[in-house]
């Protein structure tokens, strides 16, 4: 399987569908940024990029 990012590095990672993992990370991703914490919205993308490496990727 294939992970996708929106347009490479920088951008934020996309969570697969269906997963519950993905989607809880990004749950914190996005809760984080509604509460503008960068150090938290960060935090949850490193744990989705690190989750998509060693769950779905490469």
């Amino acid at each position: 399987m294939t992970v996708r990012q929106e347009d490479g590095p920088g951008h934020p990672p996309v969570p697969v569908p269906g997963c519950a993992a993905c989607t809880e990370l990004a749950v914190r991703r996005d809760d984080a940024r509604a509460r503008y914490n960068r150090s938290a919205e960060t935090d949850a993308d490193v744990l989705l990029r690190r989750h998509l490496r060693g769950g779905h990727g490469p």
